[in-house]
C-alpha cells in the first residue's frame, strides 16, 4: 500500500506535475507557433497547453500502466 500523501504535500505534488509536462508545453508552443502563422502567440498559447496535457497524460499512462 502506497502512503505518497504522507511523504509529499499536494504542492509537491503540483510541481512534480509542472516538470513532468513542462516539456510537451514547450514543444506544443513551438508547434502551435508555427502551424498557427496567422496568430503566433495565441497558437502558442493553445500549443503549450495541448502539448502540456498530452505530456503529462503519457507520464500517467508511464506510471500506470507501463512500468
Amino acid at each position: 500500500m502506497s502512503d505518497i500523501g504522507g511523504i509529499f504535500t499536494p504542492f509537491d505534488l503540483f510541481l512534480m506535475a509542472l516538470v513532468a509536462g513542462s516539456p510537451g508545453a514547450v514543444i506544443g508552443a513551438i508547434a502551435g507557433a508555427w502551424r498557427w502563422r496567422a496568430r503566433r502567440v495565441v497558437g502558442a498559447l493553445i500549443g503549450a497547453a495541448i502539448g502540456f496535457a498530452l505530456c503529462l497524460g503519457a507520464v500517467l499512462v508511464w506510471i500506470l500502466a507501463i512500468k
